[in-house]
């Protein structure tokens, strides 16, 4: 049987540093929920980096079975926001990667405990845990991690504010707040939740990847 591996949080909890660690261990495919919500959004705009909002699908699309057979034109409707379309998406990979007997990661904040819980995958097994931060302190990390890395968003939200530091600080008080609502939900449902402005950030890293390995189970 192979593993399914889900790790969901906001942005600024190092996801992708702790799951790309994680699959070069154990050799297996890791694709970030960003670059399907990219993907997604070049589809329906042309512009990878433009943040959607509610999204309607009308049309129609040819339907065959193998590349030999003729084609049925059928309508398809769908519609939700960004975040949902990219979780049906990921479903669909899922579904690639099971057929192709394959483990496969994903890592992305559109990921939530109750949508891991209603995942149901033959032949995967699940391995979730979620991340985020309680401490609004935290935003001290985030804007020195920043800046000591050019390539950094976070240095164009810096340039484009003149240099203050509010509107940052405000942000990331407020995924706080969501942060303390993941962490709950997390637990209704029994998944662990790593905090990363309530250790070092090395021992936070080692712990979430300790978990997904089987080294510890919290």
């Amino acid at each position: 049987m192979n593993d399914l591996y889900l790790l969901g949080g906001p942005p600024r909890t190092a996801k992708t540093t702790i799951m790309s660690a994680m699959v070069a261990e154990r050799k297996i495919q890791f694709i970030p929920a960003d670059a399907v919500e990219h993907g997604l959004r070049n589809v329906l705009t042309g512009e990878p980096h433009q943040m959607l909002r509610h999204i309607e699908l009308n049309g129609q699309a040819e339907h065959k079975a193998s590349i030999t057979e003729d084609g049925k034109m059928k309508p398809f409707s769908n519609q939700g926001t960004e975040s949902e379309l990219t979780l049906q998406a990921i479903i669909g990979m899922i579904d690639y990667y099971r057929r192709n007997n394959t483990s496969i990661a994903f890592e992305g904040a559109a990921i939530t405990p109750t949508w891991v819980s209603n995942l149901n995958i033959a032949n995967l097994t699940i391995r979730a845990a979620f991340v985020g931060y309680t401490q609004p302190s935290h935003a001290n990390s985030v804007i020195a991690y920043a800046k000591d890395n050019s390539d950094d968003w976070i240095n164009d939200w810096l340039e484009n504010e003149g240099g203050n530091e509010t509107k940052i600080r405000e942000w990331i008080a407020k995924q706080t707040d969501k942060c303390l609502s993941l962490k709950a939900q997390a637990e209704e449902y029994d998944y662990p939740f790593f905090d990363i402005s309530t250790q070092p950030f090395e021992k936070y890293i080692s712990s979430v990847q300790g978990y997904f390995l089987g080294d510890t189970d919290r």
